[in-house]
This record gives structure tokens, sequence and C-alpha cells, in this order.
């Protein structure tokens, strides 16, 4: 008999001898067995945690291992069980899919095999008879942990009550550790509890029953209920008043305790498990090594990926980055490790270095989450995660790039439901909002917004938009992704699968009687011409560039290939905007500037007026700075640069042009910003070139 034969002889006998499984015949255990994974332990590692999502039953093979449950009210774990040789945990978890009710840790050394949710599903539609296994193991559970506690469940509608005895403990603390004192006999005091592992509830009582042996049985919360409700304020002789206010504390903790609930398993809340205790459990058996990656198929990935830390661990990631506010997250592999990065308020701040061991699955997850091929880690691919918290619609626009160390994973965070800002709030230059309300509402034209990625382009669009909405203007836009959610409006995502892209939907909207169109970002010639004429045929057209002022805007559009004179007579304005760090309100104070630093911005000692800086506090983290503000310039077409456009004038004379006319440039806007202290010095050379 060969070695191979041997083996799986021997494992048909020990799954023969699982409780579980002792029910199917040796073909059936054959099968089983090789859909199993063997996974070593050492001692004092934990198998599964109590809370985590069960994806996978565990079958110990050797070893001991230890059962545990965490007191909520005293965070104590108290043993449960030991288990061995043959024990499987975990199944209960893959039958409910709720969380796993208890911690398993191993006490020595242990081997086990795990078989995933979709095996165990799929063993017991095709072996009904592996219920019977699991009706004898979970009676074997309950009368062992009975005996280990040696608690005993109590009705407390049926049993007959002492006000003497009820008496011996004061309502607060009744209400506080949820329980009863049944009986006191012998210096024995009985106490009904909802959680009779409550020993703070044990230590209360005994201040007020001196020297007793507590025997708590366990009652349900929905019983204990009603016997504060009914049968305690009898047994008390409560006079009216004092039942109502009963009922009211009765109520009050009841309400206290749903909104506990409800703030624990609050999606904004980031989890309570840290960045280290995920990877320390994702770590946990893992066998994956990084000389190994490319070896890796797309079913091991799936499967790693899929892992209850991993999950948690992603999940962690997202929600860390909308309670920080975050406007882009960066998951960069590098050679000892995997660096996890926040763009917040416009800088990139390093949150957490990872194990490189976790770079794989976690990268896998957030692919899986995009709806990405996992197997293609040679090409770009682009993707998107949505999710809903509350009311709240929040997208991950997901992009991933092959590296040298791996693949690197960003994700633009738009937060679909956040309110937009009147023109007015966004542009406070007085001067400069009202020649934007100036340009939105003339009947045709072209307006550009130009500016970096990131510098809130989308958000001073819609905020136009949302100034002209209304039931009379059909307004319809092309976006990719769409990024906020405006009632009223024709909202058009592209789809470069099929083909969708904005020319497509340009062309389509043209024939859909618009007054108002919205094109997300001109990138190629047809894009362009298309808007041109459509602004150039009686409609109002909002559209973005990439240019790094308005001027400059031309000279990008002429690379495209628009005839200057198209250019002339079809654009309405340009904007070009940044975005600078807000100064902290709360910890602003003035500073001194050098005479070089006044030069730059032409002021004199005499007459320069007061620069701020945030000194740093408890609102704002202790940078100086909380939110950021816009610096704007735009530039309104008149006959003289009209003639110029279209004669072909360069970028320096428009500019000079459209100073003399009036426009106020982003130096010029930046000085307002710091006169009313709303920005400093470095963020503005930061973000602008300024020459003196």
């Amino acid at each position: 008999m060969s070695v191979a034969t041997t083996e799986s002889v021997q494992l048909v006998q020990f799954l023969k001898n699982v409780k579980l499984f002792s029910e199917l015949s040796p073909e059936s255990l054959a099968k089983l067995g090789s859909r199993l994974k063997t996974v070593e332990f050492p001692p004092s590692e934990v198998i599964v945690r109590e809370g985590a999502p069960g994806v996978s039953m565990y079958i110990i093979r050797s070893g001991l291992v230890e059962v545990r449950k965490k007191d909520p009210t005293t965070g104590i774990d108290f043993l449960v069980a030991q288990l061995g040789e043959g024990a499987a945990v975990g199944e209960m978890a893959l039958l409910t899919s709720r969380p796993r009710s208890a911690t398993v840790t191993t006490v020595q050394a242990t081997v086990v095999f795990t078989l995933t949710r979709s095996d165990f599903r799929n063993l017991l539609t095709q072996h009904p008879e592996i219920s019977l296994g699991l009706a004898r193991i979970l009676a074997e559970r309950v009368e062992e942990a009975t005996k280990h506690v040696g608690i005993d469940f109590i009705s407390l509608q049926k049993e007959n009550f002492d006000p003497k005895v009820v008496g011996l403990v004061p309502q607060t603390v009744i209400l506080l550790h949820r329980l009863i004192p049944v009986a006191y006999v012998n210096n024995a005091l009985t106490l009904a509890m909802v959680n009779p592992s409550n020993l703070v509830a044990f230590d209360d009582v005994r201040r007020y029953v001196k020297g007793a042996i507590i025997e708590p049985r366990i009652c349900t919360e929905d019983d204990f209920r009603k016997f504060m409700d009914s049968i305690y304020p009898q047994l008390m002789g409560l006079d009216k008043g004092q039942r109502t206010e009963l009922e009211k504390k009765n109520t009050e903790e009841r309400r206290e305790r749903k909104e506990e609930r409800r703030k624990q398993t609050s999606t904004m809340d980031v989890p309570v498990q840290s960045f280290e205790d995920l990877q320390n459990e994702i770590l946990t058996g893992m066998e994956v090594q990084s000389e190994e990656e490319e070896k890796v198929n797309a079913m091991e990935l799936t499967t790693a990926s899929e892992d209850a830390p991993v999950v948690r661990l992603a999940n962690n990631i997202l929600a860390l980055a909308i309670k920080k506010g975050a406007s882009d997250i960066h998951i960069e592999p590098q050679e000892k490790g995997v660096v996890f990065r926040l763009r917040v308020d416009g800088i990139l701040k390093v949150e957490n270095v990872l194990s490189k061991k976790i770079q794989l699955p976690l990268i896998s997850r957030l692919k899986i989450l995009s709806r990405l091929d996992i197997s293609e880690r040679r090409m770009p691919q682009d993707g998107r995660i949505s999710i809903k918290i509350n009311d709240r619609s929040i997208d991950f626009r997901v992009s991933t790039v092959p590296a040298k160390f791996g693949e690197k994973v960003v994700m633009r965070v738009l937060d679909k439901s956040g309110s937009l800002l009147p023109l007015d709030q966004l542009i406070l230059h007085p001067k400069v909002v009202d020649l934007m309300y100036r340009m939105i509402h003339q009947p045709y034209g072209i307006i550009y917004v130009t500016g970096p990625t990131g510098s809130g382009k989308t958000t001073t669009l819609y905020s136009a938009l949302n100034e002209i909405n209304s039931s009379d203007v059909n307004i319809s836009t092309a976006e990719d992704p769409v990024e906020y959610d405006l009632p009223g409006l024709c909202q058009v995502q592209t789809h470069k699968d099929i083909g969708l892209d904005f020319a497509r939907i340009l062309r389509a909207f043209l024939r859909q009687d618009p007054d108002v169109i919205l094109v997300g970002e001109t990138r190629d010639m047809e894009t362009a011409k298309i808007s041109v004429e459509a602004a150039l045929t009686g409609h109002l057209v909002f559209t973005t560039l990439h240019t790094n002022d308005a001027p400059g805007s031309f000279t990008r559009l002429q690379e495209m290939g628009i005839e200057p004179f198209l250019m002339a007579n079809s654009t309405i304005g340009i904007v070009a905007q940044r975005l600078a760090r807000r100064i902290c309100q709360n910890c602003k104070v003035q500073v001194e500037i050098d005479d070089t630093m006044l030069g730059f911005f032409g002021f004199t000692r005499e007459n320069a007026p007061p620069f701020f800086k945030g000194e740093g506090c408890d609102r704002c983290s202790g940078n100086g700075y909380r939110g950021r503000v816009a610096i704007y310039e735009i530039l309104v077409m008149n006959d003289e640069l009209k003639r110029a456009v279209a004669a072909g004038a360069k970028t320096d004379a428009l500019r000079d042009m459209a100073e003399k006319g009036g426009m106020v440039n982003l130096k010029e806007y930046a000085m307002f910003l710091m006169e009313k202290g709303l920005t400093t010095v470095e963020e503005v050379l930061t973000n602008l070139v300024i020459s003196d």
C-alpha cells in the first residue's frame, strides 16, 4: 500500500471518529478529506476571535484549545470549555451566519483541518445525516457549559418572591446590573441575573448583603423587563407616583442600552481592533511567501482575501478614511512592508506600515470590492466601491498600477451626499463671485473650470449648477464618475467597456433638448469640439481642463485641435482654482513675515497687512489647520480678448490683457485670503508660483 493511500485511510478513520461526521460513509469521508486544508498553530495563538465573521470551521487534528467568552461588562474572558483531538469549532457560526460567539485559543501546539463555508453547506445539502451529529454536539456543549459554571435557568414569572428579600438590594443596583434577589437562606443569596458572569454586580450586591454567598441563576432580559414593569412595583408597595418614576427609569434604561448597541454597530465608528491586532490575526497560519508571489493563483487569493481579519482590515481602512475626512487612500507596497497613507486637507500622511505578508490578501480584497480581476496584476485597472452609511452614499474610485514591489492601490473618496455650499461661500472675494454669477446666467456659451487633480473643480461646477437648477431648466451631466447627487439633473456616467465615453454621451444629449450641459472633463479633440459646437448652438456648457491658470486654457484647447476663432466666439469665461488649507480659527495668532517674503507679495514693512497662522489646538489636532479654502482666478471674455484669442495671441499677452481688464489673478486672490486670516503664507507658496 502506498504512502498516499495509507494517509487517506488514516484520515478517513480520523474523520469517522469526529462526532460531526460519524454518520457519513467511508466514500463520503474520503471526498470530505480532499477538501480539508491543514493549518498549524503554535501555543497561545488565536484560531477564531469572538465577534469575527464566521468564514470557516476547524477540526482539531492534534493538540488542545480553550474556548472563552468575554463578559461585556467587565471585559474578562471566562473559560467555557477545553477541546482536544476530534473536536470541531466554528460550525455553528457557519450555520447561523452570525459572528463568532467565543474566542478559541491554542493551549499547546495544535494542528487543525479547515473547511470553508461553501464546502460545509454543500456537505449539509448532500448529507442531511450530519444534522444528527450537530444536534449531539450542541446538546453536549450545553450540558458541559451548565455543569462547568453551575448556573440554572429561572422563570421570574413563576417564582414566589418575599418583598423583604427583594428589598435587600436597592432599586438602582437592580436596574444597573439587571438582577433580582430570589431567596436568602443560610447566608446564601440567590440572584436571578441577565448576565451571571458580571463580577462587578457581585461586588455591588455584597456592599448591601455583607458576607453573603451569592448563587447566580440566569434569566432572560425580556423576563427581567416584565418583572420590573409588573411584579416589582406590587412587591415593594410603590404608589402611583413611584410606579411612574420606576417606569420612567425602566424606559430610560432600555433607551440607553438601545443607543449603546446602535453606537457599537455604527459603521462610522472606526473598529476598536487595531491594525496591529488585525495583522497578527491575518498572519496566523498564512503560508504565502513573498518570493512565491507570482505563483499564487486566483482561487488562493480569493480565499485569503475573504478571511475575516482581512475583511475587517479593509473595512477599517475605509472607515478610518471616512472618519478623518480623507480625500484619498494610498496602499503602497514597499520592499519590506505596505505603507498605508491618507490625504487629509491636501496633505498626505502615513497612518501605518503593514506587514509585507498582508499585501496580497489586502489588495485582493480591495480589488474584489471594486469588481476588478484579482488574477491580473501586470496591467493597471480602474474600479469603484459604493457603500451606504446611514443616509450617506460614499463612493471610492479605485485605481491600481503594477509597481516594482507589487500593485499600488489609490482610492479617491467621494461623499455623494455631501452638502453643496452656495457660490458666495465658496468664492469669498466679492468682485470675483459677482463675475461668476454673471457668467453662469448667460443663455449660451462655454465655461471652463481649470486646475490640478483634487483642486475642487467638480464642487465649484455643482455649486454653479445648483444656483441655476430649477424646474424650467433641463440640465444634463456626463461624468466619470458621478460625484454628487443633485435632484432635477439627468446624470450619466461614462462606461468605457461598452464605448460610452464623453463624446458619445454629448451627442446623445444634443438630441435631448438640453438647456445646460456639464462635461466632467475635456480630454480629447472630439469631446472638446462637440462641447464648443454645443455652446455655439444655443446651449450653456460647463466643463473642466487641466491647466495652470485661466489664460493658459486657450493654448491647451489649441493643442487639442480647436480653432482659435471657435474658442473666441464660444467661451464665456475661464475659472482657475487651487485649494489651500484653512487656518484653524480657534488657535489663530498673528505672525511676523520677513522683508523678502513681503516683497514677493508686493508689500513693504509700512503697508503690510497682518499675517496669521494656527498655533495648534484640540479642534485641529494640533496642526493649526482645519478644512480648506479655495483660491480663484476668473477670466471673463470681452471684445478685446476675443480678438486677441482669434488672432492666436500668446498666453502672456492674454494674461496682461485680462489683468488690465480687471481680472483678479490667483496671487491677488491668495493675498486677499491671507489678509482675512484664512490661510498662511506657507500654504500660498505651496500651491502657487509667486513672482515678484
